[in-house]
């Protein structure tokens, strides 16, 4: 199990002094962050009860990674030194030990920021080979996200202009017979992010787009999307980058459309300057998201038929 993750653990290690006692007490009080849990792409139906057959036919055989940290490192309004247990990979196999009361193990990792911790588990998550493309996509916009935050702390320490995210030194010739001179480069987190995964820097911030818009949403709304159970397009999330902050996470798609809704002033501007054919068909595609609400949908199919008819009237 510890060469499984060293790798991808990197400088981080795993505790080896704990006792059993320890570990157990810690068992009983491990945390979920939803904010660390929703960075795990969720599995589909038949993963998930193949994944159950296997834990209750095997046990749960991986263990699953724990981040003793405390209070006032999760929540930096509170001073509190109350020490607490976050699980940071395993929450599937968590989850299913908890229904059948079953045992697992663990093993204590460190780390000193909540950063930190994401940044391992997107990592960790984007060495999976199942993923979606849209699934994908948010991990990689996570990443881009996480690091232009983690590079926001590090230049108010330091001072560092606005793109200087990586002092990353490539050793250019600048003559033949010269093979010490050198010249420094310095990489923006975008043109970093673009070689890693081999995409070009302008997909990368349509993946910051995304999974920006993504994180104004539900955690169980979120999850939906990205498993394909709630359908939507990518653009629709990438919009709402646009929008101001919210009092509460969205939680339909009912109320993403009414958030990317124009305002008042907006569709006076657009009507002016639309035909009356545009504008038909810009109330069609409000109505539409609503004949998914049992509640909404007879009102908003029988505007439709109107609005259908009356576009019909003016071909």
């Amino acid at each position: 199990m510890a060469k499984k993750y060293q790798s991808s653990l990197g400088e981080q290690k795993i505790f080896q002094s704990s006792t059993f006692v320890q570990h157990e007490e810690i068992k009983k009080n491990i945390t979920i962050l939803p904010e660390l849990e929703s960075l795990i792409p969720p599995l589909g139906e038949e993963e998930k009860k193949q994944l159950e057959i296997n834990i209750l036919n095997e046990g749960c055989r991986e263990a699953l990674l724990v981040w003793p940290t405390f209070e006032s490192v999760i929540t930096p309004a509170s001073e509190s030194l109350k020490s607490i247990y976050v699980l940071i990979d395993g929450h599937n196999r968590f989850n299913i030990c908890v229904k059948h009361s079953l045992d697992f193990q663990i093993h204590l990792v460190s780390y000193s920021t909540l950063e930190d911790v994401k940044g391992f588990m997107i990592d960790n998550q984007l060495g999976r080979r199942n993923l979606s493309l849209e699934q994908a996509s948010y991990l990689r916009g996570m990443k881009y996200l996480n690091l232009r935050k983690s590079k926001g702390k590090y230049e108010r320490l330091n001072h560092k202009a606005q793109n200087e995210l990586y002092d990353i030194m490539t050793s250019e010739h600048k003559d033949q017979n010269d093979p010490y001179a050198s010249s420094e480069k310095k990489m923006t987190t975008a043109e970093q992010l673009a070689q890693e995964f081999n995409v070009g820097q302008a997909t990368i911030k349509r993946d910051a787009e995304f999974a920006e818009g993504l994180e104004k949403l539900s955690p169980q709304l979120k999850l939906s999307i990205l498993s394909g159970t709630t359908k939507i397009s990518k653009n629709r999330i990438q919009q709402l980058t646009k929008t101001e902050n919210l009092e509460k996470p969205l939680d339909s798609l009912e109320e993403i459309e009414a958030m990317l809704m124009p305002s008042k002033e907006q569709k006076i501007t657009q009507t002016s300057s639309a035909t009356p054919a545009d504008v038909l068909i810009n109330e069609i595609g409000t109505l539409v998201p609503k004949l998914k609400n049992p509640q909404r949908r007879k009102d908003a199919c029988d505007k439709l038929i109107k609005l259908v008819s009356d576009l019909q009237a003016l071909s």
